[in-house]
């Protein structure tokens, strides 16, 4: 079970480290808000049918008011907003670039906790935070020597969506308890895509759309692969693995994007770079460690008899033999 899960969460960072490449060669060709749409909507259609085909229900029960602002919350902005800018971001940027600065998200994530519910902050995810953070300046810079003028347009806004995909972490997490992981995927995916449907009508001037059928195929592959196999791997790999240890293999993401990026587009990264994510990736798995369980003190043992036996353990009385007052005979 274990072993199964590690592969879950393994299929999951491929899924995801490969997207940034395709959403780097999918946008050359396609409009980024056009892009983002299709993969929202390809992405809901595909979950719903697979929920349908299991038999599970496409509409979440008995959610409070508050639930249902915390789902459009996550949804519009934590999914869609965030999505539309990553996406804008990465056909302005090297696929390497965002691919590693997507894992920012991350430490927004825990700094929104500790800011925004008091969460108390340890040694080591502060340690985690500062390196990933570290390895983030380097792969932006590119190149030793490189002032902060290197840092281009792409880079902001794919910096910017991981910073909105972080917040969404906490009103998702509080969800997670009510909705099922893959029902809530789905409700991430329609709200976010009706939303930006009005937006893409309303966009000045005609959006970019020349595809070719290798476009068209790539544009697929990106919206069932990110979209819909993406998180039921995850879900998969969620039942098996715990949430740390989970995040923990998904901190391999970037690794998945260098090693497309140089397959795909002959894309090397430079050693700066290199080494930034080398840091951003152990400083997210160092951040993700758990805290260890309390140590818990073994019961004393029973006090001495006169006779130098000890007395039996208390034994909580059986309800069975309690008469109506709520006294063992």
């Amino acid at each position: 079970m274990r072993a199964q899960g590690y592969l879950y969460a393994l299929l999951t960072a491929a899924f995801f480290g490969a997207g940034a490449v395709l959403a780097n060669r999918v946008t050359r060709e396609i409009d980024p808000l056009l892009t983002t749409e299709l993969n929202l909507s390809i992405g809901a259609v595909l979950l719903a049918g697979y929920l349908a085909a299991r038999r599970r229900p496409l509409v979440p029960r008995g959610l409070s008011v508050r639930d249902r602002a915390r789902i459009g919350f996550v949804s519009v902005v934590g999914t869609g907003l965030s999505l539309a800018l990553v996406i804008t971001g990465l056909s302005r940027t090297s696929p390497v670039n965002g691919g590693f600065l997507i894992q920012l998200q991350g430490p927004t994530a825990v700094l929104a906790s500790v800011l925004l519910l008091r969460d108390r902050l340890r040694w080591w995810q502060s340690a985690g935070l500062a390196v990933t953070l570290a390895g983030g300046v380097l792969v932006v810079l590119r190149e030793p020597g490189a002032g902060f003028t290197a840092v281009g347009s792409g880079d902001l806004l794919v910096l910017a969506g991981a910073v909105l995909a972080g917040l969404a972490f906490l009103p998702a997490k509080s969800l997670m308890a009510k909705v099922p992981a893959l029902q809530l995927s789905l409700w991430r995916l329609v709200p976010a895509a009706v939303v930006l449907l009005p937006v893409l009508l309303l966009a000045p001037g005609p959006l970019r759309w020349h595809p070719d059928t290798g476009t068209l195929g790539l544009q697929l592959l990106l919206a069932v692969t990110n979209f819909c196999l993406a998180y039921v791997t995850l879900h998969l790999a969620l039942d098996r693995l715990r949430p740390w240890e989970t995040a923990s293999v998904l901190q391999l993401e970037p690794a998945f994007t260098v090693v497309v990026s140089l397959l795909a587009l002959s894309l090397a990264p430079t050693p700066l770079q290199l080494a930034g994510g080398v840091l951003m990736i152990a400083g997210g798995l160092v951040s993700n460690r758990p805290a260890p369980a309390p140590r818990t003190e073994p019961a004393p043992d029973p006090p001495p008899t006169p006779d130098g036996g000890r007395l039996p353990s208390p034994v909580p009385a059986d309800p069975a033999y309690q008469n109506s007052r709520g006294t063992t005979p």
